[in-house]
């Protein structure tokens, strides 16, 4: 018994040596990613995750039911279809063609009203808002530098970063983006309690605006700008400025790093496949909603324009403003996308949008991009052409 006493305490004592390690190392977010990974037999985030963080409600406050098209209820995967589906644990999948939802279908108990982290996508929620901020004067231009809105900005190397560099991925600074690396920015940022102080204080690594690269604090900077520029919280202007005047019909919800802490403006809006088609909508009708300018015009096109920097030795083509951008039988196609395949893929010339949520998705192809978006295209523009 004592011999088993002796083991025990070694064992505790072993177990705080190594948290005091991680606080001391700044890395206190592991023990709270290892609770909600390896002890419940996760390795990863999941998209139904969201009762492990605080998060602020948005409410649905003024629904406008998606209208239904005359195929709705018609439509149906073949097997081959269904299998490519279901292999990548796909929860959802649903289609709008001409403003109407053709088709929807959803696995695994998961349903019309269930709400999926979307990762990545909220991005693109944070590039919309910043459109809006624009619209209303909010903000200036994209050229505007970081230092008008956060005085942490205003020296140094800081000093030269821009708005513009945000929303394109071309800060230059030296955020390590993984999302297998327990010791990366994005776990710090995923699992941490000071997302702010995170992004604010990430070195600089070259002159800005010469090389895209994808990382997650550009839009955490974003998100305090915005929210320095209305002096309003994240969640107020989603509700105020794209959640209610886009009609979404169920109640969405974003992740803080705490209770009194700052939102992840970079992952965690959890919404519904239905809900998160509207921002596909809304891109796939030039910023448009029912015949509301939403987005300016001017920044929307900006927006689903390739930005002027590099990309690995050649001209970027492949993103905008928290936009991606591909191209597919010769058509111009813009999407978002999050970290297990959550996307919504906006076809302009078949008047199509679709969104996807699951699990799981493909390695990115030489071109810069998941392999199964294209398999999701196929299988939506099928559909729709029945």
């Amino acid at each position: 018994m004592r011999f088993l006493r002796k083991i025990l305490l070694w064992a505790i004592g072993l177990i705080l040596l190594l948290l005091a390690l991680c606080y001391v190392t700044s890395n206190g977010h592991i023990p709270r990613g290892i609770r909600f990974t390896y002890l419940i037999g996760r390795t990863a985030p999941e998209i139904d995750d969201r009762d492990f963080f605080p998060y602020a409600t948005i409410p649905s406050t003024a629904p406008q039911p998606w209208p239904q098209g005359a195929r709705y209820g018609t439509l149906r995967l073949t097997a081959e279809q269904e299998q490519q589906l279901t292999d990548l644990h796909s929860v959802g999948f649903a289609v709008w063609q001409h403003d109407s939802l053709i088709f929807e279908q959803y696995w695994n108990g998961w349903g019309a009203d269930s709400v999926v982290n979307s990762f990545s996508v909220a991005k693109s929620y944070i590039g919309v808002l910043t459109g809006i901020a624009m619209g209303e004067g909010r903000i200036e231009s994209v050229f505007q530098p970081v230092s008008d809105f956060l005085p942490e900005f205003k020296e140094g190397c800081y000093a030269k970063i821009t708005l513009h560099h945000l929303l394109t991925m071309g800060t230059g600074l030296d955020w390590s983006e993984s999302g297998a690396n327990p010791f990366s920015d994005n776990a710090k940022g995923y699992y941490g309690t000071n997302v702010r102080e995170l992004a604010l204080s990430q070195p600089c690594r070259e002159e800005p605006g010469k090389e895209f690269e994808y990382i997650s604090g550009s839009t955490q900077i974003m998100t305090e700008v915005l929210e320095a520029a209305y002096d309003r919280p994240l969640d107020e202007l989603v509700r105020e400025k794209v959640w209610g005047p886009l009609g979404c019909e169920h109640e969405a919800y974003w992740g803080k790093d705490r209770e009194d802490g700052d939102f992840k403006g970079f992952c965690c809006l959890y919404a519904t496949a239905r809900d998160f088609g509207r921002i596909g909508q809304l891109y796939l009708d030039s910023g448009m909603w029912r015949g509301k300018q939403i987005v300016p015009r001017e920044y929307w096109q900006a927006s689903i324009t390739p930005a002027h920097l590099m990309d690995h030795g050649e001209p970027n083509k492949r993103y905008g403003y928290y936009w991606w951008l591909a191209e597919v039988d010769g058509m111009p196609i813009h999407y978002c996308r999050g970290f297990h395949g959550e996307y919504v893929v906006v076809v302009p010339q078949e008047d199509l949008v679709f969104v996807r949520t699951g699990m799981k998705r493909e390695e990115v192809n030489m071109t810069g991009h998941p392999t199964d978006v294209f398999k999701w295209i196929a299988i939506a523009r099928e559909l729709a052409a029945r």
